[in-house]
């Protein structure tokens, strides 16, 4: 593929699959429960009747709120760029791992302050255990790229999704267990079960949902896709990590290997759909015993690759 032909593919990913994930995981949960369910694209449609209201806003509210949505979804977008969640993907000048933690903090930080703005009661609620979860679960996102960075011997996210090397035995080990980390990290950063109902109408329960409630119409709409969007990212990184432990990876050409990476993406929207639908919500109480599991799968990548690095 040529560096046009990337940049196209890419931005029509971001364009779509964000969607498509979406989608998928509403699909899956509604034929798991006998329904039809909504079309694949029903996401789409419900971003273009939100872009189409207008907008109600508090009058405690000042600039903050709607600044929130727009850094917020500039931050996801640099971070589609910045991040190996494509193997298509136009490679960023520098993509460095502590520069990705960081971005992600950023776009949590203007989510806690347009929910804090706008004077709601849930919404500072919900920005207190968003905050709390936040805390909790960097840690483990961090090790789990250190644990990448420390294998491959560079903090450079280019070098170490690179396919120049071949998968062995115990490199296969460390993309599974980092990939299995940031996937279940993902669910404590997107608010999805076990850590919280994304579907549920109870606001005294709710963690993202509630965070939101004030937000209308094209405001709404720019949050929504966000984070759909920061969805596919963190679904992409972890599949990108579970396809590099198959040591036959590298050898397939340019369009095989953009297949296998849009069809896990998929398959991980349909493992959360299944997982939503079998599981129940987690305790409050219960989620930091959560978080630790995956804290653990972390440092046992970390440990490993010190390992292997001292050996060398």
């Amino acid at each position: 593929m040529t560096s046009l032909y990337h940049w196209i593919f890419f931005l029509l990913s971001v364009a779509l699959l964000p969607v498509l994930v979406l989608g998928t995981i509403r699909k899956t949960k509604a034929r798991l429960q006998n329904r039809i369910g909504p079309p694949l694209w029903q996401p789409f449609y419900d971003l273009v009747k939100l872009a189409h209201k207008g907008e109600t806003l508090s009058l405690t509210m000042c600039g903050v709120f709607r600044l929130s949505s727009i850094v917020v979804f500039a931050d996801i977008l640099v971070l589609a760029w910045l991040t190996p969640w494509l193997c298509f993907k136009p490679w960023a000048p520098e993509a460095n791992i502590f520069m990705l933690v960081y971005l992600f903090a950023l776009a949590r930080m203007f989510t806690l302050l347009g929910s804090l703005d706008s004077g709601s009661a849930f919404g500072a609620f919900s920005a207190s255990r968003e905050a709390t979860l936040g805390l909790l679960v960097e840690p483990a996102v961090l090790l789990a790229l250190v644990a990448l960075g420390i294998f491959f011997g560079s903090s450079d996210l280019r070098v170490i999704f690179s396919l120049s090397s071949v998968s062995t035995f115990v490199s296969s080990a460390i993309w599974i267990a980092a990939g299995l980390a940031i996937f279940f990290s993902s669910l404590v950063e997107l608010s999805r079960m076990p850590v919280d109902d994304p579907t549920t109408h109870l606001e005294l329960t709710m963690i993202h949902e509630a965070m939101i409630l004030e937000a209308s119409g094209r405001n709404l709409a720019l949050i929504e896709f966000a984070h759909a969007l920061k969805m596919c990212i963190l679904f992409g990184l972890a599949s990108q990590c579970f396809l590099r432990a198959i040591p036959q990876f590298s050898t397939f050409n340019i369009y095989a290997q953009a297949g296998l990476n849009i069809a896990g993406l998929l398959g991980l929207a349909m493992f959360v759909g299944l997982l939503e639908s079998l599981t129940v919500k987690l305790q409050w109480r219960k989620v930091p015993e959560f978080i630790a599991y995956i804290l653990s799968l972390s440092l046992i990548a970390s440990f490993t690759a010190i390992g292997i690095g001292a050996i060398k």
